[in-house]
């Protein structure tokens, strides 16, 4: 065999070894070590495993109005779950929400709060409309409408935190109440980069 041939069929060989290689260790990966995520695409969430359709259907405004059943169609929103009451945590909390949306610049309006009161044991007191930052729809439910955001099963309760629904519906994460701005920032505007929705 002539140089020339055994230098092709080397080419060859290496050229298709550097096509096969990255499929092989992506399988390799995906057989081994399937919770390896590469550096700089960690959630600062959990994702919610399998994702739940979330409807407003049963949720009132506070003005004693129903919700838009379509009111999670087409944003990603931001959805507390809070007590009757919403404290001050529950309040700072929203605040630091309704911070982390200011930050998203011209991408604001793909983004939509609300803060969902249990107001199965108690009435939300008079005065918390002005305890709650401007921007945020609040709404009351009842205990039955807040089991769809139990992630561990509809007997124990909606879990504390902050949901996110994307704006097919579907609550996909969910955050601790004292979650790091810069964070959930970093989590909204990865997604709102890469969505094609809302």
């Amino acid at each position: 065999m002539s140089s020339e041939r055994r230098r092709r069929r080397t080419l060859l060989v290496v050229t298709f070894l550097i096509f096969l290689l990255p499929i092989v260790g992506a399988w390799m990966l995906n057989i081994f070590a399937p919770d390896w995520r590469p550096f700089g695409t960690t959630n600062h969430g959990d994702l919610v495993q399998p994702v739940r359709a979330i409807s407003a259907q049963g949720l009132q405004r506070m003005d004693g109005a129903a919700m838009d059943p379509g009111y999670f169609s087409g944003l990603w929103t931001l959805v507390h779950v809070a007590d009757a009451d919403c404290g001050q945590t529950c309040v700072d909390t929203l605040t630091r929400s309704y911070q982390v949306r200011q930050a998203l610049g011209e991408d604001i309006g793909r983004v939509q709060l609300l803060v969902v009161l249990n107001t199965s044991a108690a009435a939300p007191p008079p005065d918390l409309a002005a305890r709650i930052p401007p921007a945020v729809t609040r709404a009351a439910a009842t205990q039955e409408w807040l089991s769809h955001f139990s992630i561990d099963g509809p007997s124990t309760g909606p879990g504390p935190g902050i949901y996110l629904v994307d704006p097919q519906g579907y609550l996909m994460m969910r955050y601790a109440g004292d979650v790091d701005q810069r964070g959930l920032l970093a989590d909204l505007e990865r997604l709102l980069k890469i969505s094609k929705i809302g």
